[in-house]
C-alpha cells in the first residue's frame, strides 16, 4: 500500500467502499424491503380472511336464526303433523278429494335434526278455481309446507278443466329430535 500513488490510494478506497456499500444494499437493504414486502402480502392475506372469516360468522348467525325460528315453528306446529294428511284434509276441504289420482309419499334425511316429506300427487279434471283453491290452502309457510314442482295441463276430456301433477315438501324433526 505504501507504494501506491495517491491517486492509486483513492481509487482503492473508493473501491473499497463501493464494495461495502454493494455488499451492505446487497446483504441488509434489499433483504429489509423484501421481508417488508412479504409481511406487507401477509398482512394483506390475513386481513382477507379476518374479513371472511367475519363474513361466515355473520352467515352463520343468521342461519342460526333462521334454523331457531324454524324450530319455533315446529314447535308451535299441531302435534302429530303428518304432510299427507294434511294435504288430503286440504283436498276435502278445496272439493279436490274425489278428483286425486293418486298420492305417493316419501321421506328423505335432510340433517342430523330435520327430515323432509314428499308427497307427489296428481290431481285430474279439476277446475282452476278448485286448484287454486287447494294450492292457498296447501301451501302453508307456517307449517313449513311448500310447493317444490307443479305441473298443469288442459284436460283432454273434460273441457275447462284441468290435470295437474304436483310435489309438495314439508320438514319435521327428526325422530330423535321431535319434543316428547
Amino acid at each position: 500500500m505504501k507504494q501506491l500513488t495517491g491517486r492509486e490510494k483513492r481509487m482503492v478506497a473508493l473501491t473499497g467502499g463501493a464494495l461495502v456499500l454493494f455488499v451492505l444494499v446487497q446483504f441488509v437493504v434489499f433483504p429489509l424491503f423484501d421481508q417488508h414486502a412479504r409481511l406487507q402480502k401477509r398482512l394483506v392475506t390475513r386481513e382477507k380472511a379476518v374479513r371472511e372469516m367475519r363474513l361466515m360468522q355473520e352467515q352463520f348467525r343468521k342461519l342460526h336464526q333462521q334454523s331457531g325460528a324454524m324450530a319455533k315453528q315446529l314447535e308451535q306446529r299441531e302435534q302429530g303433523f303428518s304432510l299427507f294428511a294434511f294435504l288430503e284434509h286440504n283436498a276435502d276441504e278445496s272439493e279436490v278429494k274425489e278428483h286425486i289420482a293418486y298420492m305417493k309419499s316419501s321421506e328423505t334425511q335432510g340433517g342430523e335434526l330435520l327430515t323432509q316429506s314428499r308427497v307427489e300427487m296428481k290431481l285430474q279434471a279439476v277446475t282452476l278455481e278448485q286448484l287454486l283453491n287447494f294450492l292457498d290452502k296447501s301451501e302453508a309457510p307456517h307449517n313449513l309446507v311448500g310447493i317444490s314442482k307443479c305441473t298443469i295441463q288442459e284436460n283432454t276430456k273434460e273441457e275447462g278443466r284441468l290435470d295437474a301433477t304436483l310435489v309438495m315438501i314439508g320438514v319435521d324433526q327428526t325422530s330423535a329430535t321431535a319434543p316428547r
